[in-house]
């Protein structure tokens, strides 16, 4: 199942900081996916230590993936921040993808269902949590590429936000004061959206199967991330 323990001050000063650099008037583009059918993360838990929110933002280099069946691949990125992966397959049976520490461990989860799947989700954003590679289980060949946060989508939070399975969010400007979200969901799967804020991260949405409801975004929420297995929606108040 995916893990999703207490953020380190570092990493929330990338995502800050990436946050705090490139603000947007865009939603997020639909994305495609057939959801990672992991299990739903434990509820949340506050970061140890607020970061500075004028810090440089971690960049690097796209990373492009490619393969077919099983394959662990290795990789380079900076330490002490947080990237994104995308993924895409379009085989029949299992897609796993898992990410690797140094030492062979596995830190994280990533994907893991059945058939088809295109999406993206956020990895190495986990108390001292850094990957050096992934691997990856698959029928069939699947394609992939790691970024990092600041290149993932941007909305605004005051248009309505669509799409179908796994995404990351950018959220610029952060949630301000008391924030109000309708959040809706048709998958049969799990649906999870989880909001990260320089206070930590928040479990917003636990369900399982179709959901309609009102939830709160903390106050400087910068990134959302979404797990589902079918389409969604993220709406003002």
């Amino acid at each position: 199942m995916r893990r999703h323990p207490i953020l380190t001050a570092l990493v929330l000063v990338a995502l800050v900081a990436t946050a705090c650099a490139s603000p947007g008037d865009t939603t997020g583009p639909e994305s495609s996916a057939g959801g990672s059918g992991a299990s739903a993360p434990p509820a949340s838990a506050a970061a140890s230590a607020a970061p500075a929110a004028s810090a440089t933002p971690v960049s690097f280099k796209t990373i492009a993936l490619k393969g077919s069946g099983d394959k662990v691949i290795k990789f380079t990125t900076p330490a002490d921040s947080a990237a994104i992966a995308t993924f895409a397959y379009a085989g029949s049976g299992n897609f796993v993808v898992t990410s690797l520490a140094a030492d062979g461990s596995e830190n994280d989860l990533l994907v893991n269902t059945i058939g088809a799947y295109s999406g993206t989700v956020l990895f190495d954003a986990q108390s001292g949590e850094h990957s050096v590679a992934l691997k990856v289980e698959a029928t069939g060949a699947w394609t992939g590429k790691i970024q990092p946060t600041s290149a993932a989508p941007v909305w605004n939070g005051k248009t309505k936000l669509t799409g179908k399975g796994d995404e990351a969010i950018r959220v610029s400007p952060a949630a301000s004061g008391l924030t109000v979200l309708t959040v809706a969901g048709t998958g049969q799967g799990n649906l999870v959206v989880i909001g990260y804020s320089p206070d930590g991260q928040d479990l917003i949405v636990n369900e399982i199967g179709k959901y309609t409801g009102q939830v709160q975004l903390a106050d400087g929420s910068f990134f959302l991330t979404i797990e589902s297995d079918g389409p969604w929606t993220i709406s003002p108040g």
